[in-house]
């Protein structure tokens, strides 16, 4: 399904609205139109224990962001105060697809660590 007009909506209304369409879905109530036009796919398989993924665009689609589970990690630590070299932090992988027709690779790269 298909968040229209994400990019001026607030979270709690993206929310709201992605509800509505998977009750809709899961009732099969969606309309094609809820369903076609879509800019940026977000795929979630973190919720499944996938650790990573390489996502494929689809057409008329410009991106598409997968996001992995979360994990404890070990990194430096970087705390002068801390005795400890070393800190757990939580953190997941996100992979990023776009259309080279419509976003230039090195430009969707700078978005990623933001």
């Amino acid at each position: 399904p298909v968040v229209k007009y994400a990019g001026s909506k607030g979270v709690k209304a993206i929310s709201d609205e992605v509800r509505a369409l998977v009750d809709g879905a899961q009732e099969g109530t969606l309309a094609a139109e809820d369903c076609a036009s879509g800019t940026f796919t977000i795929l979630n398989l973190g919720m499944y224990g996938v650790k990573s993924a390489q996502p494929i665009v689809s057409q008329p689609q410009a991106a598409t962001l997968a996001l992995g589970a979360a994990e404890e990690r070990v990194l430096p630590n970087d705390d002068p105060e801390s005795e400890q070299i070393y800190r757990l932090a939580t953190m997941i992988t996100a992979t990023c697809s776009f259309d080279h027709r419509v976003v230039d690779g090195a430009v969707g790269a700078q978005w990623l660590p933001a």
